[in-house]
C-alpha cells in the first residue's frame, strides 16, 4: 500500500524556487545551467530603477557610517594633539 499524496486547494503544481542546491542529496549539477528567458530579464529602465531604490534605501546607513568614522577620527586627532588635556 502506497501513501496517498495530500492535495491542497491552492496548489497548482508550479515550482516557486529551484531547490537544486550544492550539498543537498538531490543536487544535480547539469540542472543548474538553465538560462533565464529573455522576457524574464529586467529592462535597462527597470535595472536603473532597482539601483536607484537600493541607493536611496542604503544612503542613511552609509552616511551614518561615514559620519561615525569622521567623528572617531576627529576625537583621535584631538586626543593625540593634547587638546583634551587640562
Amino acid at each position: 500500500m502506497g501513501k496517498k499524496k495530500k492535495q491542497y486547494a491552492d496548489d497548482d503544481g508550479r515550482t516557486i524556487v529551484d531547490m537544486n542546491v550544492d550539498g543537498f542529496p538531490w543536487y544535480r549539477p547539469t540542472k543548474a545551467d538553465k538560462k533565464v528567458a529573455k522576457e524574464d530579464r529586467p529592462t535597462r529602465k527597470e535595472t536603473r530603477a532597482m539601483m536607484r531604490a537600493w541607493f536611496v534605501a542604503y544612503l542613511p546607513r552609509i552616511l551614518a557610517i561615514v559620519v561615525g568614522f569622521g567623528l572617531a577620527a576627529a576625537v583621535v586627532v584631538c586626543w593625540l594633539n593634547g587638546w583634551f588635556v587640562n
